[in-house]
């Protein structure tokens, strides 16, 4: 439970061990943490979105890992939390073998607070929390077009308690409209190599071949994700809510040789447009008006959520990743329009080999950069000699 009362205070939270009882002894909190994300909202000047976690934020936290350690900060005066930053623990490869690696995320900071020394106070408590919990690495991502948050981390202190962040890649988080023109949308052309492999949804028997699938590709990939077993509420073990059945595979005759996520997590994470440009929202609206011979609109109204999925995890055979990841992605897509989503959201670092099968569709590319966090006592991972996979979508 909650420790050290104070502005700035540790909390340790462990998804794996959360039951309905503590989920409602941290019901004012988790509150408080939702309210703080609508707050802390980026301005935007063509879409605003909202990233929403209902109903419980404490529920959602299982898609980041299993353990989580927050660092939340109410200074005297103020009633509710103005400050919060999460260290996740969630497993993945690293040097070829499976680890416990962390991932800073949510980093809010209320606007009458910033500027002040809350900042530094927020990253001593991290400070400590990486020395009493070291992990291999620490990740953290942020949008390559935040130059504000970008300059202020950046910037190697000499003393003063503020940690380095080191660029480590560039990731690009592709949008894919699913609604288009035309039956092929958003494929920009035909299958290259017809008949070379076979497709499906994968089932319970298939776990084995998956789980070694993902383990091949750890080997020879930095940062990729872990799988081993299902839960006992059929989920795939740290990827909440996804089922096996979930899972698309791509076979070469009768062996696996990748596999992709068609991960919905709209039952415990939302985007919610709270802002559209005047020009944009008047073509929504003519659009809006001929959706009988068009479609439906795939950009909701102000205050409407975002229908989309995530194509997560995946895997694609070492060696064959330019074969193998348009086939992947192409028979995503076509799931994910099956299933009703208006967009799907892929994820890959930008030196992995497979980078360019994402320009075999239509998409809205995001660019990011992934950092290692640490300070000079807690050390820092190496990657060389193996490409970057890095985090998966599903967790940043």
């Amino acid at each position: 439970m909650r420790k050290s009362p104070g502005p700035v205070e540790k909390f340790t939270f462990a998804s794996d061990r959360a039951d309905a009882e503590l989920l409602s002894e941290l019901a004012g909190l988790d509150a408080q943490i939702r309210d703080l994300g609508r707050i802390c909202q980026m301005p935007a000047s063509f879409i605003g979105l909202d990233y929403q976690t209902e109903p419980s934020f404490f529920t959602a936290l299982n898609a980041f890992g299993n353990l989580h350690d927050l660092v939340l900060i109410q200074p005297r005066g103020f009633a509710t939390l103005a400050g919060l930053g999460i260290r996740s623990v969630r497993r993945a490869y690293l040097g070829g073998q499976a680890a416990d690696i962390g991932y800073l995320h949510h980093l809010r900071f209320h606007p009458d607070i910033r500027g002040g020394s809350f900042l530094l106070r927020g990253y001593r408590a991290f400070r400590e929390i990486f020395a009493d919990r070291p992990l291999p690495v620490t990740l953290t991502s942020i949008l390559e077009e935040n130059h504000y948050a970008r300059q202020l981390l950046e910037a190697e202190r000499a003393g003063g308690g503020m940690p380095v962040y080191q660029q480590v890649s560039r990731y690009l988080t592709a949008l894919i409209p699913l609604s288009g023109p035309g039956r092929r949308w958003p494929q920009k052309y035909r299958s290259q190599q017809p008949g070379t492999f076979a497709h499906r949804m994968l089932q319970n028997s298939d776990l084995p071949a998956l789980v070694a699938l993902f383990a091949r590709a750890g080997h020879r990939n930095e940062g990729a994700p872990y799988v081993d077993r299902i839960e006992s509420d059929g989920s795939l073990r740290g990827f909440f809510g996804l089922k096996i059945e979930d899972m698309i595979g791509v076979f070469a005759g009768d062996e696996l040789v990748g596999a992709i996520g068609i991960w919905n997590q709209q039952h415990y994470r939302q985007i919610v447009v709270h802002h559209l440009c005047r020009p944009l929202a008047l073509a929504q609206r003519l659009w809006r008006s001929i959706e009988m011979l068009v479609g439906r609109c795939p950009v909701p109204g102000v205050g409407g959520r975002v229908d989309f999925v995530l194509l997560d995890p995946w895997a694609a055979e070492p060696g064959l990743e330019s074969m193998v990841m348009p086939v992947l992605i192409r028979a995503a897509c076509e799931e994910a329009k099956k299933r009703g989503a208006m967009f799907a959201a892929l994820g890959m670092a930008e030196k992995f080999p497979a980078l360019a099968a994402i320009n075999s569709v239509f998409f809205l590319p995001y660019w990011s950069i992934i950092y290692q966090v640490f300070w000079p006592e807690t050390g820092k991972h190496e990657f060389a000699g193996r490409p970057l996979h890095l985090a998966n979508l599903g967790a940043l």
